[in-house]
């Protein structure tokens, strides 16, 4: 996308991808369900002289105009703290409403399937989820691949929600979107192509790039 495209950046937090994107001359609007988040990221963008938008809301309940925006990104895995698969409809709902026809959404998440050092916990975490639902026991999870810490294991995150990238390409899917890239950070790295569906199980993010079907496309 050119400079001088309007970008969204959901879940920005304190700005590290607002802040270089709007010195590369990009319209953005920096947002974020934090608001100490998003006072740090407008105070660090203020010290740069950036110029930049800011602004505290919810995902799933955007309070812009349909096709306001050229291009729009939740980076990080950000859409994983969204709770629920139906949190994560009604975000991807938001962000096609919200999008340029032919505009593009990129994100990352991880993956329940990636072959990494948390497979195993993962695999246990699953296992215990299906005998609790067959055992009928009461569970924190509601739905598979929901994981949900206390705070005293430190950790820099207490919610996220690790599920197979299968499942956001039929969100994107059923959405309106059409997932025109998809590869793992360590592919992209090494200067890879896409690779095809078995990517699911690389060990690293995966990284999606979709696009809002324009009104002139033959596509039901």
């Amino acid at each position: 996308m050119p400079p001088g495209c309007r970008l969204l950046d959901l879940g920005c937090g304190a700005g590290r991808t607002t802040i270089p994107l709007a010195r590369q001359n990009y319209l953005v609007t920096g947002t974020d369900i934090s608001l100490p988040m998003v006072h740090r990221g407008k105070s660090q963008a203020q010290q740069w002289r950036v110029p930049a938008t800011w602004s505290v809301l919810d995902g799933t309940d955007l309070p812009f105009a349909d096709n306001t925006f050229d291009g729009v990104l939740f980076s990080y895995n950000g859409i994983e703290l969204v709770p629920g698969i139906a949190g994560k409809q009604q975000v991807l709902s938001e962000i096609w409403r919200v999008l340029e026809p032919g505009g593009h959404f990129i994100f990352t998440t991880h993956a329940i399937e990636a072959l990494n050092r948390y497979a195993f916990g993962r695999l246990k975490r699953l296992a215990s989820f299906f005998f609790s639902q067959i055992l009928k026991r009461d569970k924190l999870e509601s739905e598979v691949g929901e994981v949900i810490h206390g705070p005293e294991r430190n950790l820099e995150v207490y919610y996220m929600q690790i599920v197979s990238p299968r499942i956001y390409r039929t969100l994107l899917q059923d959405t309106g979107f059409d997932l025109v890239y998809y590869n793992s950070r360590r592919r992209i790295d090494a200067q890879k192509p896409p690779g095809g569906r078995w990517i699911d199980f690389d060990p690293d993010f995966k990284f999606y790039v979709a696009q809002k079907t324009p009104k002139n496309s033959n596509k039901p």
